[in-house]
């Protein structure tokens, strides 16, 4: 059965893949929420005039990121979508992504099941699996790059296996540079690429090859002018993205990608079980007789996270893109366990999948102690508290960037990340009340910088006296050790300041 007669075929499965997936998403909180840090940075880079001086300075910048994620929500921006809409967007791309590689799953199924069909308790497991991805449902709908490049992997993988003619896999190398122009981590794509084509396929054609690569240059040529640009200037930054030990990247990974980047670490042993089932039905795909199956490349494509682990990167969200090989390696495990009369072993897997699955997106909603700590960050609480107490203008220092974005515009409210506060009294306006927000920020580490805030924040509040002050989240987890700890210290203070220059723009309310 070819891929698109898959397709039609299973389009029940396909819909109630999309059904899960989404409701167990918008469940779990995503969509119509508070934006995470990492997020900020993206609407940042989309304010007009940022988003005008990311163009005509291009490639100068100080993301690592190359800029084609910006350049889409940019333009989903000036198209008039809100916050939400865009996120709506990216999980519509998470769930491309999913679906593509839940075709293909089928495809081969069909191809190997007698009757060419795969039975009734493949498709469903297929389908909780690929709808309950941990990882996907946790980041799928994020205003980052990673939903567009996990969409344009998967059609790459899809449009280079599936096409029968050699030259209609040229569309793959399309998708491929400009997931290229969306993140560096594209190039370890390549590898996977030769091996799989000129190694185990044994497949040489200087034309078709010499074409293929010519149109990933020419989309990727954004990626390149960004790599060029990071690569001779920032490489500090670089090097911040692997500063970690192979030991913590290692165990970081696992526990962020399979616990969906929700579980945290004392609950790490939820994730220990489907880690297994991962490796087992990994290893059962590998044929020593079909060196060219198609199943072996999506193999390949986890030695990307692997050498990127052993640099030193801890950073599982951006591995969303792998969520669909994983959900299709479990999937067909189900399927041969069952196939060989294994009964009790497919039920077994499907039993580990979906409990830590739902585990996992539970602990989304009420979980305290979960991997990412200011996920969880009562940001309503917080601006409840400040209505309550502001006795009229009020000014906001805080720590946490998505404060100051949240209440930009509003009345009566003026609010900056650190010392970008300062462009608030630019104008020498007095404010009744202060509130200090302090507690998550991954600037924590400076010494020197927070030696600095805390003497602005004395600047601003000398001769006040604390009117109110709450706790707010929970108390850090000295076992996880994180500097993305909320601590929780929120702190409203007496009337009226005066300040100096801005040191680095951010919007105020």
């Amino acid at each position: 059965m070819s891929y698109i007669a898959t397709a039609r075929a299973y389009c029940l499965d396909l819909a109630a893949t999309a059904f899960l997936f989404v409701s167990a998403s918008v469940m779990a909180g995503r969509v119509w929420r508070f934006p995470f840090d990492d997020e900020i940075a993206t609407l940042l880079h989309i304010e007009p005039d940022a988003a005008r001086e990311l163009i005509e300075n291009f490639p100068a910048t100080t993301d690592v990121h190359p800029p084609f994620s910006y350049l889409m929500f940019y333009g989903l921006r000036q198209l008039g979508f809100s916050d939400a809409a865009m996120r709506l967007v990216s999980l519509l791309l998470a769930f491309l992504a999913l679906a593509l590689c839940q075709i293909l799953v089928l495809t081969w199924l069909s191809q190997r099941a007698e009757g060419g069909k795969p039975a009734s308790p493949t498709r469903l497991v297929g389908v909780l699996t690929f709808g309950l991805m941990p990882l996907a449902v946790s980041q799928g709908d994020a205003i980052r790059w990673y939903p567009l490049f996990a969409a344009l992997i998967m059609s790459f993988v899809v449009l280079y296996l599936v096409p029968r003619h050699e030259w209609h896999r040229l569309w793959s190398a399309a998708a491929l540079g400009l997931a290229a122009s969306t993140d560096f981590s594209a190039a370890l794509i390549v590898p996977p690429l030769l091996i799989y084509r000129h190694l185990l396929q044994r497949r040489f054609r200087w034309s078709f090859d010499l074409a293929y690569w010519l149109i990933v240059m020419a989309g990727a040529a954004v990626g390149f002018c960004s790599a060029y640009w990071i690569f001779t200037y920032g490489m500090i930054a670089v090097r911040g993205e692997f500063s970690h030990g192979v030991v913590r990247s290692v165990l970081t990974n696992m526990l962020g990608f399979f616990g969906g980047n929700a579980l945290g670490v004392s609950q790490a042993w939820i994730v220990i079980l489907i880690i297994i089932v991962f490796a087992l039905a990994a290893v059962s795909e590998i044929d020593r007789q079909k060196p060219g199956k198609p199943v072996h490349f999506l193999l390949l494509l986890l030695s990307a996270p692997a050498l990127m682990t052993l640099a030193g990167f801890a950073k599982p969200r951006s591995f969303l893109y792998l969520t669909p090989v994983a959900g299709a390696l479990i999937t067909m495990f189900f399927d041969r366990q069952l196939q060989q009369g294994h009964v009790q072993r497919a039920i077994a897997v499907t039993a580990i999948t979906f409990a830590t699955s739902v585990a996992a997106i539970a602990n989304l909603i009420s979980g305290t102690h979960p991997f990412k700590r200011n996920s969880i960050v009562p940001y309503q609480t917080i601006f409840d508290f400040i209505d309550r107490n502001a006795n009229g203008s009020a000014l906001v220092v805080s720590t946490d960037p998505v404060v100051p974005w949240v209440l930009r515009g509003a009345e009566d409210r003026s609010a900056g990340y650190f010392f970008d506060v300062r462009q608030c009294l630019e104008s020498g306006r007095r404010y009744d009340s202060i509130f200090v927000i302090s507690g998550h920020s991954d600037r924590f580490n400076s010494i020197t910088l927070m030696d600095n805030f805390q003497a602005l924040v004395g600047e601003l509040t000398a001769g006040r006296t604390k009117r109110a002050s709450m706790p707010a989240g929970h108390p850090p987890d000295r076992r996880a050790a994180r500097p993305d700890n909320l601590d929780g210290r929120f702190l409203s203070i007496g009337e009226g300041l005066r300040g100096d220059p801005l040191i680095r723009s951010l919007p105020c309310a």
